[in-house]
């Protein structure tokens, strides 16, 4: 037996339906469109199932469940047992309810004014109760797949019950019985507006004469601005008094004419109340008229915009004022509206061509325009007003009051260049205002701009000869902010009877100028000692630490204490884990050790006899930061053999060090319990040991029975600088595989050997297994090459897809994939993925530190897979490049020439965080005396000559890094010096290329550095740019 009944009303919309099967029935119920919930009971037979089954559904049909939703109205019974008859006002409403659902059902429109005129009066609430349940049944969007009746007929799973007959009949009749507190949750009246020239929505507007729609249509607009109803449609409801006028919504409607017809264009400039009434509307809300256009097509080279043909005709036709076009305008800039719209109205003003004599009369409009936030509103305030300056007429005090401040705004350089030329001018005809200029102008050395802050110095200079106290407290406020030659310029306006900060800090300089030099320090690793948890308690307390860390160091030592302390657990240890686990359910985030760990973890908890790995791909990506995963499959091998012993690459000291006595000692511990070494866990422990704190240790090496590991100990420690690597023999060679001891220890040893050598050649590895493996045998180090980038995309003007040139990515030649052996650490990232699908997007910023942790003292082999994978073009890798520039901020971190590679292309790199992460690098590595500023130098200049990024980007960051200390000067000329020299010179110079050049000027002139002949040579080949042969020529001097 199979019944599925539905209750929908006002109120309530819900399904209930009853399988048997043998003597057992399934209830399941719920919300119409949803899976519900279900209920299994079990009978001794199938026929006290099936009679059970019976009273359920009697039962639920005297509540008024049915098949097709219909709620029958329960007779009442008295006392004695008879029926009560309903008495004529409930006789009525129940007419009322199964007429309407007829009607709709039959979806006959015609039906509903009759209907209403003989049921409205007393029944209302009741009937907009049974339109509500019609729409949530023939109109709302549900699930059909759980619905027998309309399962068999829809398409798909999700859909709509009703025809568009009966939808339609839905709609209209809660238009004509709806107040307006009963349509504010309907969406559903918008597109019978917009269709109010049918029959059918005008008899019935007529018919009911709602009052709500304007409002309704006004908060609709709002909440929905992409939806708006036609301009005529509005007028045409406006005259037959559907509507009233509200102007937020005609704005709205006007707003979206896309390609318009000639004759509503022509409607528009003709029809007297749109131009007076509507048309301002424009002006007075946010609108998007600056993106609708008259006739667009892909292919024309130009779209004419709508609004602008409106306006010519308007103004053609003299049926709009200029003045009223240049005074709303003009307005529309003080709102805090869409910066492309507010710049479609100031092209509107340049556009109708104001005159002279208009300008004028409305100059008084452009002055508090000076103080807008948007730097294009004060630049075109500017250029539009400076014709007009020496006029007679103009209110030049006025525009000085109003531009106070105005020269120390770094936004606005094209206006502040205007303006001292046109200061310049006038002060030949206008003297009395000299001091407010040269006051002004002076404001100009808060600005770092050294080709601004040139014209400022000269400006004052040429009209203020004696120092005035205004003019010298300003300018020994500013002289700090003040580059290049300039303090020394102004000398004479400063005050004479002390030096001046500036001249302060240049005696220090010249006095005591710190050169720069790359000597970095060897730093002691072994300074701050892990504590493990040592208790229940403790091991909780992690558990919440490592769920909101991003520190994989601080998993693996949850999980060593989690072996270690089993046995201490409580009897209702799980129960008290549940909130935890919860959490671990629900937590998510991107790092490859999470995904791990969460997975480990959980399945210790579910399953805790089963080994879990995570072989998912994408938590698979990386072969370093996947190594987590072989870590935790061996910590759950010690659980499974009850084996209390951490793994040999546990951190003893922060943030990921171990100490030779403790590794040397777990290792004996290992020897006295009788448990063999993992070698992939050996290899990591020996690259995270440090050579520091050996007292002692070479005794306890000595009671390491197995020769093997004894040799690599005293390898890896410096006890010996001898490779003893076992040979095998050639009939073993032919016998073994690739996976086999030998090959393993191979590994080990070679991780050591380039752990601690970096540079080194290790001619022991070329006839084994590790021949062609990089970083085994020699340095990995693979040219640096760039390609042109291009991606597919569409030409809508040839209507054919092509490949659009997208600049140059920076790339390394790996070879194939070759796994083993997997003990080796060094190499394991290190091959080609195919055609661009090293994604950084698989590469994520928590799981760096790991992977660093994991080879700690030789990075070149990191530093080169993240270059590729996350800086291949300057806009890849989202902000994870942060996780590595963060990793170099540790005093141990050993700039070699690949990390180097990173630093700088993170120099260039779209994300404004990750730019300021490097600009903190930089000024500690300065700082310490650990950046190779030569390298970083090449490295730029090769980056800036294959135009990897923009060069503003580069000149922030440097920036960034001036005037820190004289020791920071003098590294960053360096920088700039190789920077230059490795620069190969384009025909067209670099945007922003120039801020470089004077940022160079400015360092050398603080330093009192001497230009060095190879560096003259170089500014003599930049001199074909005639931009900079000014400041080419200050340097040369």
């Amino acid at each position: 037996m199979f019944k599925h009944l539905k209750f929908i009303d006002g109120t309530s919309d819900k399904f209930w339906e009853i399988q048997t099967n043998g003597a057992t029935h399934t209830v399941t119920y719920g919300r119409n469109g949803t899976a519900g919930q279900s209920k299994d009971k079990t009978f001794d037979s199938e026929e006290a199932c099936l009679k059970d089954a019976e009273k359920l559904i009697n039962e639920k049909t005297k509540k008024g469940y049915s098949e097709d939703g219909t709620v029958e109205v329960a007779l009442q019974v008295t006392k004695e047992g008879t029926v009560r008859k309903p008495n004529a006002s409930a006789q009525r409403k129940e007419e009322a309810v199964k007429r309407i659902k007829e009607i709709i059902s039959k979806g006959s429109v015609s039906d509903i004014i009759p209907y209403l005129e003989e049921y409205a009066s007393g029944n209302l609430e009741v009937i907009k109760k049974e339109i509500r349940a019609a729409k949530r049944y023939w109109v709302d969007y549900v699930d059909l797949s759980k619905d027998p009746l309309f399962k068999s007929k829809a398409q798909y799973d999700w859909g709509i019950r009703g025809t568009k007959g009966q939808q339609r009949m839905v709609k209209l009749l809660a238009l004509a019985t709806f107040s307006g507190s009963d349509a504010a949750s309907w969406d559903v009246f918008i597109e019978l507006i917009n269709q109010v020239r049918s029959p059918e929505v005008d008899q019935i507007l007529t018919y009911a004469k709602p009052n709500w729609l304007t409002p309704y249509l006004l908060q609709y607009v709002r909440k929905n601005t992409w939806q708006s109803v036609d301009y005529d449609t509005l007028r045409y409801a406006e005259s037959k008094g559907f509507l009233e006028f509200e102007p937020e919504v005609y704005a709205n409607s006007m707003s979206r004419l896309h390609n318009p017809s000639a004759a509503l264009l022509s409607f528009f400039t003709t029809d007297e109340l749109t131009i007076q009434r509507d048309i301002p509307l424009v002006f007075d809300y946010e609108t998007p008229i600056h993106t609708v256009y008259s006739n667009y097509r892909y292919e024309n080279q130009v779209n004419e915009l709508t609004w602008d043909k409106i306006f010519d005709q308007l103004l053609a036709d003299n049926k709009i004022d200029k003045a009223f076009i240049l005074t709303s305008a003009l307005e529309v800039q003080t709102k805090n509206w869409n910066i492309n719209l507010k710049s479609y109205f100031r092209k509107l003003i340049d556009r109708i061509g104001v005159d002279e004599k208009m300008l004028l009369e409305h100059q008084e409009l452009f002055f508090p325009l000076l103080h807008a936030e948007n730097s294009a509103v004060v630049n075109f305030v500017v250029d539009t007003l400076k014709p007009y300056f020496a006029h007679a007429d103009f209110r030049l005090e006025e525009f000085l009051t109003w531009s106070e401040g105005l020269f120390m705004r770094n936004d606005i350089k094209s206006a502040l260049k205007t303006l001292l030329v046109q200061f310049d001018k006038l002060l030949k005809n206008r003297p009395e205002v000299k001091e407010q200029f040269i006051l002004q102008a002076a404001d100009i050395f808060m600005v770092q701009d050294l080709q601004l802050q040139d014209r400022a110095a000269k400006f004052i200079l040429k009209h203020q000869k004696d120092p005035i106290e205004a003019l010298t407290e300003k300018l020994t406020l500013y002289s700090a902010q003040m580059l290049g030659s300039i303090p020394t310029d102004l000398k004479n306006l400063m005050a004479a009877s002390s030096y001046t900060e500036q001249e302060i800090l240049s005696e220090l300089l010249i006095s005591t100028g710190e050169e720069y030099v790359f000597d970095p320090v060897n730093e002691k690793k072994l300074q701050q000692p892990i504590t493990y948890p040592a208790s229940w308690n403790d091991i909780l307390f992690k558990i919440g630490e490592v769920i909101g860390s991003t520190d994989a160091v601080q998993m693996e030592i949850l999980m060593n204490a989690w072996v270690l302390q089993r046995a201490n657990f409580p009897a209702d240890y799980k129960e008290q884990l549940e909130p935890y686990i919860n959490q671990l359910q629900k937590v998510y985030r991107e790092s490859q050790w999470f995904h791990h760990f969460s997975g480990v973890f959980l399945n210790m908890y579910f399953q805790p006899n089963k080994i879990y790995q995570n072989t998912d791909r994408y938590s698979n990506y990386s072969k370093w930061a996947s190594i987590i995963g072989d870590q935790l499959t061996q910590l759950q091998r010690h659980i499974a053999k009850e084996i209390q012993l951490p793994l040999l690459s546990l951190p003893t000291h922060a943030p990921f060090w171990i100490a030779p006595h403790t590794l040397v000692q777990r290792i004996l511990d290992y020897q006295t319990k009788g448990v063999d070494l993992d070698l992939l866990d050996l290899s990591i422990a020996l690259s995270r040991t440090v050579r520091e704190d050996l007292e002692g240790v070479l005794t306890l090496i000595d009671q390491v029975n197995d020769s093997q590991v004894k040799a690599v100990l005293k390898y890896a420690l410096g006890f010996d600088d001898e490779l003893k690597i076992e040979k095998k023999s050639w009939v073993k060679k032919l016998l073994s595989s690739s996976d086999n001891a030998h090959v393993s220890w191979l590994g080990v040893w070679a991780t050591v050997a380039r752990t601690h050598y970096p540079e080194a050649v290790f001619p022991e590895f070329e006839d084994e297994n590790l021949k062609d493996i990089p970083f085994a045998v020699a340095p990995f180090q693979p040219e640096l090459t760039f390609t042109p980038s291009y991606y597919q995309g569409y030409n809508y003007q040839t209507k054919k897809s092509e490949m659009v040139y997208d600049g140059e990515k920076l790339s390394f030649h790996f070879p194939n994939f070759k796994q083993e052996p997997h003990t080796f650490i060094y190499h394991k990232d290190i091959y080609q993925r195919g055609k661009d699908s090293l994604h950084s997007y698989y590469l994520y910023k928590d799981d760096i530190s790991y992977m660093h942790s994991v080879m700690p003292q030789n990075t070149e082999s990191l530093s080169l897979f993240l270059t590729l994978g996350l800086a291949a073009k300057c806009d890849h890798g989202g902000k994870t490049p942060i996780g590595y520039l963060q990793e170099m901020m540790y005093d141990f971190f050993n700039f070699d020439r690949q990390s180097v590679l990173f630093l700088a292309t993170s120099c260039f790199n779209k994300e404004k965080e990750v730019r300021a992460m490097a600009t903190e690098v930089l000024l500690t590595a300065i700082d310490r005396h650990r950046l190779p500023v030569q390298d970083l130098g090449y490295f730029l200049g090769i980056l800036m000559s294959h135009t990897y990024g923009p060069l503003g980007r580069l000149e922030e960051v440097l920036g960034q890094c001036r005037d820190i200390s004289s020791k920071h000067n003098n590294a960053l000329i360096q920088v700039i010096n190789q920077m230059l020299l490795d620069y190969t010179i384009a025909e067209k110079m670099p945007t922003n290329f120039k801020k470089l050049i004077e940022l160079y000027y400015d360092l050398v002139h603080k330093e009192n550095q001497e230009i060095s002949i190879e560096m003259k040579q170089v500014f003599e080949k930049l001199m074909v740019f005639k931009s900079l042969q000014p400041i080419l020529k200050k340097l040369s001097k």
